[in-house]
């Protein structure tokens, strides 16, 4: 491989069908040539198609143990890169997110599916209240030992729950789980980080006619920053009107920021929107292309007994 994607003391390599047959002697060179700093050689297997977005993978070389440390503007992350989700190639993006919109003591976050933290400990570190959520418990497990290693305790709660439910519970249209922890809704946030760029964008219908107008003026609405995937073919607009179709209302004065490109007809986008009052107060449900309801996702909050 030309290059490959360090973790700690984890080399990833994505090896091509024709050099599978050297993957062995691949990563005993990788190994050998990057010693002590690399430990552990390993390539991914098959696509990802489990409900946490974790590759599969392989050793090719080294030590089995995929536990390790990542430093990242400031913070340490420890994680298990076998079990939670993690790209060493955002962290320009993380820091970017952080920096323009995630540091001031003032603000809230909503970190939908936070991960391991990468969003979420950084913002903490600059004094934002943070409440930060993921489905997985392995990524969240992490998480929990992350607040406690960067000292940020204080500022971060973490909750192991669908997305959905999540931003419902800190709207107050849901009732807390048990294992969930104590909040006192409704929580006023000012931001929202959706970073799931393969299905985050149809997370957006949960923001339909969730918050009450009693409890929220338009201009407390929060900005949401959704990062999804795109073609080359897509333009901004077309990333703007998807987004717009899953919300079910529209998104004025949209940014749709270039993050990177993945492959090379795929490309990995952040679109960010300060939430308008025609999608936060109104119930009217998503729409299809062809301009007939769509079947929505959310939790109906009917159905919750709100």
């Amino acid at each position: 491989p030309g290059s490959f994607e360090t973790i700690g003391h984890v080399a990833h390599v994505n090896l091509r069908d024709e050099t599978l047959p050297y993957k062995k002697t691949i990563g005993r060179v990788l190994l050998d040539k990057n010693m002590p700093r690399i430990r552990t050689v390993i390539n991914k297997v098959g696509t990802i198609e489990n409900t946490f977005r974790v590759p599969d993978f392989e050793v090719l070389a080294g030590d089995p143990c995929l536990e390790t440390e990542v430093k990242q503007h400031g913070a340490t992350f420890r994680l298990d890169f076998g079990k939670v989700y993690w790209n060493s190639r955002l962290e320009k993006e993380h820091a970017r997110l952080v920096s323009t919109y995630l540091s001031s003591s003032s603000v809230t976050v909503c970190d939908m599916m936070a991960g391991i933290g990468p969003f979420a400990i950084p913002a903490a570190m600059e004094g934002c209240q943070v409440y930060a959520n993921d489905l997985n418990p392995e990524s969240t497990k992490y998480l929990q030992t992350n607040v406690a290693l960067n000292k940020v305790r204080s500022k971060v709660k973490v909750f192991t729950m669908d997305a959905r439910e999540f931003v419902l519970l800190l709207l107050g249209r849901v009732q807390r789980g048990p294992d969930a922890p104590q909040v006192d809704a409704p929580v006023t946030f000012q931001h929202v980080v959706m970073n799931l760029p393969a299905t985050a964008i149809e997370f957006l219908d949960v923001f339909k006619g969730a918050f009450d107008s009693n409890q929220w003026t338009p201009e407390q609405l929060p900005t949401i920053h959704c990062y999804l995937f795109a073609r080359t073919a897509e333009t901004k607009d077309d990333i703007i009107k998807r987004g717009e179709r899953h919300l079910g209302a529209r998104i004025p004065e949209a940014i749709v920021h270039p993050v990177r490109d993945v492959a090379p007809n795929k490309h990995m986008f952040c679109l960010s929107f300060k939430l308008s009052s025609e999608a936060a107060f109104s119930s009217v449900v998503p729409l299809n292309d062809d301009g007939s309801q769509a079947s929505s996702k959310r939790i109906r909050l009917e159905e919750a007994g709100q």
